[in-house]
């Protein structure tokens, strides 16, 4: 089978290796570098330079000649795994087998942006990779497969990252061989409960510390490593929140700080109170940011209310 594969991350070179091992000929390949925010490998190029595939220039396919180079691959198939732009008419077409692609969510649910950080913020009971034929909607077309899994309060963006990846790329191989024969499943969407993800931008990220503990526990779990962080402000300095937890209910107005004598960092929310089990001044890293972060509070008694 003729493939074009469009893809980005991790995940996009897991599935693209899967691709090739199972024996399917990839014509080309479109992928693209992080942006200046974004805390990943450009894993996608890494195969095609080791594995010396053709490379493809389109991102969008809005111009001619991007969907004319497309197009004369001749591809059987189009996958776009970690892709963030939706593909025209004119390219859902030329495959005669379909365009297809894999999203981070147990669809209907959470279609569009950010589905990792969303089912944490929003604290989803489960969630998954779905493997779905594009269509000309966002994220609507019909489901080839789901591999889902529960979320427990250990996970964060990381881990629900990593286990979408290791459940997609079981989740291709499973259906690879049925897509090549025209056997595989193609089932449309539930009729309901579809919700839907925004975009989102590093500066969505800031802490409201009147929240009660359960949303800002989730809201920093959803926003932590390799995304940008929570975001706060103390002594009018940047502060990136990677980590924290809801704690016992100490009488801390929200925002406000209290270093406790067992080193433990509390701090006031809506109703409660979180420690803080990780942060840092922005532009921080290595091991002892969090030790000067919490050193220099000693300065200061409380997260200022905007960041």
């Amino acid at each position: 089978m003729r493939v074009v594969f469009l893809g980005s991350q991790e995940i996009g070179a897991r599935c693209l290796e899967v691709i090739l091992e199972q024996g399917h000929e990839v014509v080309g390949v479109g992928t693209f570098r992080p942006g200046p925010h974004e805390q990943w490998m450009d894993d996608v190029a890494r195969v095609v330079r080791d594995r010396g595939l053709p490379s493809l220039r389109g991102r969008r396919f809005r111009t001619r000649k991007a969907i004319g180079e497309l197009r004369h691959c001749h591809p059987d198939i189009l996958f776009a795994i970690g892709w963030r732009w939706i593909l025209p008419p004119e390219i859902l077409a030329i495959p005669p087998r379909g365009c297809l692609g894999i999203h981070g969510s147990l669809l209907p649910r959470l279609r569009g942006f950010a589905p990792v950080n969303w089912a944490l913020i929003r604290d989803e009971p489960r969630t998954g990779p779905s493997l779905f034929y594009f269509d000309e909607g966002t994220d609507t077309g019909d489901l080839v497969g789901q591999r889902p899994f529960e979320i427990t309060d250990e996970d964060d963006a990381a881990s629900v990252r990593r286990r979408i990846a290791d459940a997609a790329v079981g989740l291709l191989a499973e259906h690879l061989p049925g897509l090549a024969a025209g056997t595989a499943p193609r089932l449309p969407q539930p009729a309901g409960g579809a919700t839907y993800g925004p975009r989102r931008r590093p500066e969505d990220g800031v802490i409201d510390w009147g929240w009660e503990p359960r949303r800002l526990f989730n809201w920093v779990r959803g926003l932590t490593r390799p995304y940008p962080g929570a975001i706060a402000a103390v002594g009018g300095r940047p502060v990136r929140v990677w980590r924290v937890r809801p704690a016992e209910a100490v009488d801390l107005a929200p925002g406000e700080l209290e270093r406790r004598d067992d080193g433990r960092l509390l701090v006031g929310a809506g109703e409660g109170t979180v420690e803080i089990l990780d942060a840092s001044f922005e532009g921080a890293e290595g091991e002892d940011a969090f030790a000067d972060f919490a050193r220099a509070l000693r300065l200061e008694g409380r997260f200022e209310a905007k960041a």
